[in-house]
Order: structure tokens, then sequence, then C-alpha cells
């Protein structure tokens, strides 16, 4: 039976939800004051990464912390003003990084990441942009033995699960891409991965169409709910409301303040990433390339080379600090010295993440008829299509592809 579904939140995830609700035969909604895509979705490193199911948090982080801190172009960056607030979810983190919790952590997500092209290929054909989901594959390039074998519990979580990977050492590496540094002497190279070049281009393909099946974008934010008979009837925005027999939660990293008014509290916190775009390139590589050393990824995309990564933790006020994009700049020439650009621009959005680094898809705890779809961190795009398909199968009454259980909002 069709329905009027509202979806919260613009972004991919929340778009990708829309499709599939819309494709299912329900009246769609869309609330969200920014355009499609436009927010987080747009700045991504544009991977659709079938391995990222290894959490954030791994044995022995604890140990590199420290020294991430104290770097100030490091992989990860607390403000100090910010700390106090931070450490709780830190904390969370870092007590979710034992060797059991990483594991059962990686056998949830990995069916859901594993799904990712597979499921966002009818989506981006639907959209009419099938060119936008590639699969080249991507790497992981490093410097150094101790790199590469500070990274071995990853490489060894995924080859346990299913993950092809090759390891490729001295000139072989040049020979696959000519642009890397002769300095990088290992390069882990997983050939069942994808990317997007151009993800904001994906988005507004989804919403156009969306749009042109008769879906409704209410340019409004969301900050309160109606209820009646312990179900939400409207979705209240800013100047009126918006009825609605369903509702889905997928506004990224503003959408605990929405499950809290509906009783479900997350501990949901702003991983602010970064990224440069770095316009007419001179090294355009063919596949997506991660410093194992900066834990970032150079994308060669529409519009330039891409590099995107590190972290923040800052909250959603704070001003961007764009220092930490320069030095993305500045670290790429440690993977492509030959590299020379023209226009730089700069970019920071809010990746809304969960401290056991698993999103949150389900149904609600309080209200029979809201679901959850948030929190996915550093792959949003990826577990984007998947979420869709999940969530419209939950709204259907139906059993979803995978397990719900370890992503619901109940585990906090």
């Amino acid at each position: 039976m069709a329905q009027r579904v509202t979806i919260i939140g613009a972004g991919v995830v929340g778009l990708a939800c829309a499709a599939q609700l819309q494709m299912r035969g329900h009246h769609v909604s869309v609330v969200d004051p920014r355009f499609p895509g436009e927010y987080c979705s747009f700045g991504n490193a544009g991977c659709f990464s079938r391995a990222s199911f290894v959490p954030l948090g791994v044995p022995g982080m604890w140990k590199k912390v420290p020294g991430w801190l104290l770097d100030p172009n490091g992989p990860l960056s607390i403000p100090l003003a910010y700390a106090p607030r931070a450490a709780p979810w830190v904390w969370r983190l870092l007590r979710n990084s034992s060797l059991e919790n990483v594991k059962r952590i990686a056998d949830a997500m990995r069916p859901l990441m594993d799904a990712s092209i597979d499921k966002w290929r009818p989506l981006a054909q639907w959209a009419g942009v099938p060119e936008l989901v590639q699969q080249r594959g991507y790497a992981w390039a490093y410097e150094s033995e101790a790199a590469f074998e500070g990274d071995a519990f990853g490489r060894q979580l995924r080859a346990e699960r299913g993950v092809k990977l090759e390891v490729v050492r001295g000139a072989a590496i040049r020979e696959l891409e000519p642009s890397l540094s002769s300095n990088v002497t290992h390069l882990v190279v997983m050939p069942q991965q994808g990317h997007c070049p151009n993800p904001l281009r994906l988005s507004q393909a989804l919403a156009e169409r969306l749009r042109a099946g008769g879906a409704r974008f209410v340019p409004q934010e969301a900050v309160d709910f109606r209820s009646r008979d312990g179900r939400v009837t409207h979705v209240v925005n800013r100047e009126g409301e918006v009825e609605a027999d369903v509702v889905v939660i997928a506004a990224g990293a503003h959408s605990a303040k929405l499950t809290a008014k509906l009783g479900t509290r997350v501990p949901l916190e702003s991983e602010r990433g970064y990224h440069v775009m770095l316009h007419s390139p001179s090294v355009e590589p063919r596949m997506p390339i991660m410093s194992g050393e900066g834990k970032f990824f150079a994308t060669a995309m529409e519009g330039g080379l891409r590099v995107a990564g590190t972290v923040e933790l800052a909250g959603l006020a704070a001003q961007p600090n764009y220092d930490r994009a320069e030095a993305l700049a500045r670290s790429v020439r440690r993977l492509f010295p030959d590299l020379t650009y023209g226009k730089v621009d700069r970019w920071m959005g809010h990746r809304p993440s969960l401290p056991d680094s698993k999103p949150v898809i389900g149904r609600s705890p309080r209200m029979p008829n809201v679901f959850f779809a948030f929190g996915h961190g550093h792959v949003g795009l990826t577990g984007a299509a998947p979420t869709g398909e999940i969530v419209a199968d939950l709204v259907d009454g139906r059993e979803p592809y995978l397990d719900v259980r370890p992503f619901t909002a109940e585990r906090f």
C-alpha cells in the first residue's frame, strides 16, 4: 500500500532511501534546508569501498593517538577547547577497539559494504548516470616498511573476509601507476573496489529523477515532530509541517537532535573531514590512491584531483580550520612529486560518526513508523545504496538482505 513517506535529509543516504521508496510506489517528501547532495555528501573521496568494514578504532590505536594529536597536520585533530566534549566519544571509540569487538564490527559491516556496487549500479541506471559507478579498484601507498607493517592487522582482517588484495613492490609500482613517487615502497591494490568521479552529480541525478517521479523537496530545517497514538503524524519545520505516514531520519550529523526528540539518544559525533580540489592537475591516477602514512585519498574526479581525508573532532559549530586542507595539498606531493595544478578549492564537511563505526539503521524503538538511517562516518557513499534498500524493505515489512540487529539504536 502506498504511504506518504517523509525523509529528513537530502544527502546521499536520504536520497537513496527516497529513490528506493519511490520505486516501490510510495509518495515521497524530502526535507532539508540545503540543496540535495551539497552538504557532507558533496566532499567525500568518491569511493565505493567494499573493503571498508574495518572500524576506525583497532587494537593498539591508543598508542598512536598522542602522536597524531601532537602533529598539527596529522590524521587526527581535536582542538583543546573541544577536547572535554570529545573525550567521552573517544573513550567509547577506544573501548570498541579490542580484538573481539573489532571482529564483531567487521562481521556486521561486511555485508553492508560488500553490496555497495551491486546496489549502486541499478540506482545510478535509474537516475540516468550509470557512468558514475566505476570499478577500477583502489590502492594504498606506503613510503616505508614500518608503515606497511603498521596496517597489517587491517589487511589480515580484510583478507580473512574475502577481500582480494595484491601487494606490489619496487619497480612494479611505477609500472602500475607511473606518477607515483619512487619513495613509495609498497602498494596494496584492491581490485574489487569502486569509485564515483562526481559524487555531487550522482546525488543531483537522484534528486532530479525523484522530482520527475513526483517527489516533493521541502527546503526547510526539520526541528520537531507532532505525534498521535504513539506514531509521528507530522514533521515540523521552521515554516510549517509535512504530514507523514512514515518518517525516515537520514539527517547525517544533525540526526541525533531529531532522534532525541523521539526519546532515542545516540552518541553521534561530527567527524569533520577536509578536501582540496586541485583543478587542471598534471597527474590523474587511474584509480583512487590512499596514503598509508597520511590516511588521505587522492581521486581523479570530473573537476580535478580531489585530495580528501583526515579526522577533526570539533563539533558542528566551530569554523573550518582550512590549514587542515592546505596540509592535504602539501602532503599529496609526497605521493605525486611531479604534480602541478591550477586553481584550488577547499572544503570541510561533517561526517556523522558513531564510536563503534557502525551506522544506525532500523526502526525507532519508540515510534514504530519512524526509521533511522544515519551515522555512516567515512562510508556514507559506500553504504547509501544498500541502506536505501534496507530502509525500503523495513517500511514495506519485508526482511532485508542482511541482519539489521547490529545497527539498531538500542545498542547504545
